[in-house]
């Protein structure tokens, strides 16, 4: 390829093309004198002699102008000749830089190394973001990790309290309430096994802290699990008129659904001293006494009173029967009671056991609850419902304490009561007297004042007192008989 662009050969075609032009001009020179000789014939016959001497140096000048036009187009011709070829030798560097280029793309040139820089700016900044979107993600790694440990810890701490307090109230559980369980959704904690054993022969600890106490009797140490959570202090009298709706002797089938439905109807709550041994065949009623928000206390297994009131060791057995039959029914630890007959009846008078049942049984944290209205629905009279529901009301209303306890029945044979306790409810919302279920904060009634009263707590009336003794000589000259 290098001979096409060979300058030395360019110069040598131009001097050639030089010397055919110069040898068309010679040709063209070598013509015109004998066109002009044949144009102009007479000017030169008449020309003197004398002037022919001079023309030759014309001749000789029109000579030398034909070679200095050839000689000026020569050299024109060569410069255009060096200019091409110049051209061409530039046109043919390029070529070869471009060619050399390609053959070697490494190598840096100006325009090149702009462009790397310029892609490595760009790479650079993309690197960083990736560096950025790495860090935060650890970052974000790192929070998570921290969260989820935390989590762990706190799941962990309150798993171990709730265990701890679970262990501590299987055996003090609170009087009146259903026995603690797990509510972890961990199942890899292993729950407390559950101890199968009645309710009243579970070791509380209340227990454990006078079972080597030889100076109590050792009717004491009896029934190791049965202890409610005493109040702590007297509880206090209600401000405002308040009555507690208290059934005794059920459950039964035939006028505890009533009374439940009533209450249901009304809004209300209650409180249910049951006697055990006729929960067989009811045990839905007890069920549904608990889920329905009312209170459920002892009133007796066997209502018998020559058997419960002859020892306290009679009474606390029975008790104790009680007591398991509904932790069994339900999970609930009774709180509250109610002496059949109530706190003054004449059997636990004549054998002489008040003190030692009243004694013991408020030494287990157990609260018992007398009464100072009363709808004598349990009299031999046959009272209709209007009468019943006056006697309830104007007791209640009548009441020297805030805090009236009425009592009523929903055993068998005591469909009256039902019907009256509508209009019961009625007339005391009317009087703008609320009604509310017994708990550990009622103010208990009590028909004998002894150490364990509060002096200035005011007693029952004595028409309330001889019905009860009423009630208590036909009971006891009955259960004399059997």
């Amino acid at each position: 390829m290098d001979h096409e662009f060979d300058p030395q050969e360019k110069r040598e075609r131009a001097k050639s093309d030089l010397e055919d032009l110069k040898r068309v001009m010679r040709e063209i020179e070598s013509e015109q004198p004998q066109e002009t000789a044949a144009d102009e014939p007479a000017e030169t016959a008449a020309a003197p002699e004398n002037d022919l001497p001079e023309q030759e140096p014309m001749e000789s000048a029109e000579q030398e102008v034909p070679e200095a036009a050839g000689e000026a187009a020569a050299a024109a011709a060569e410069q255009e000749a060096d200019r091409l070829a110049d051209q061409e030798q530039a046109q043919r560097e390029k070529i070869l830089d471009e060619q050399a280029k390609r053959r070697h793309p490494e190598q840096p040139a100006a325009t090149v190394q702009l462009g790397k820089s310029a892609k490595k700016g760009k790479t650079s900044a993309k690197k960083r973001k990736e560096r950025e979107a790495r860090r935060h993600k650890r970052h974000m790694r790192r929070v998570g990790l921290l969260a989820a440990v935390l989590l762990i810890a706190v799941v962990v701490v309150v798993s171990a309290c709730k265990a701890i307090s679970g262990g501590k109230n299987k055996t003090e559980q609170p009087a009146g309430s259903a026995p603690a369980q797990s509510v972890s959704g961990d199942d890899t904690v292993q729950k407390p096994q559950e101890d199968t054993r009645p309710a009243s022969q579970q070791e509380s600890e209340q227990y454990l802290k006078i079972k080597d106490d030889t100076s109590l009797p050792a009717y004491a140490r009896e029934y190791p699990g049965m202890y409610a959570d005493a109040v702590s202090a007297p509880n206090k009298e209600s401000e405002k008129k308040v009555c507690y709706l208290t059934f005794d002797d059920g459950p039964s089938s035939t006028n505890t659904p009533g009374v439940l439905d009533v209450l249901k109807e009304k809004g209300v709550k209650g409180t249910f001293f049951v006697v055990t041994s006729s929960i067989d065949g009811n045990e839905a009623l007890i069920k549904r006494m608990v889920d329905e928000g009312h209170t459920l206390c002892i009133h007796a297994n066997v209502h018998e009173y020559a058997k419960l009131y002859a020892t306290p060791e009679d009474y606390l057995k029975d008790f104790a029967a009680a007591y398991d039959r509904i932790y069994e029914l339900t999970g609930y630890r009774v709180q509250g009671f109610r002496f059949p007959g109530g706190s003054n009846n004449a059997v636990m008078k004549r054998h002489n056991t008040y003190d030692a049942i009243v004694g013991e049984m408020t030494r287990r944290g157990f609260e018992y609850y007398d009464w100072n209205a009363y709808d004598h629905d349990a009299e031999n009279g046959n009272y209709t419902v209007d009468q019943m529901v006056d006697y309830a009301v104007s007791e209640v209303t009548q009441s020297s304490r805030n805090d009236a306890i009425l009592l009523m029945h929903d055993t068998y044979g005591k469909e009256t009561t039902v019907q009256a306790l509508g209009p019961i409810i009625d007339k005391l919302k009317a009087a703008g007297i609320d009604m509310l279920p017994i708990t550990a904060s009622t103010r208990p009634v009590h028909f004998e004042v002894n150490e364990n009263t509060p002096p200035d707590m005011p007693e029952v009336s004595d028409s309330s007192d001889s019905d009860t003794d009423d009630m208590d000589d036909q009971t006891d000259s009955e259960a004399e008989s059997e």
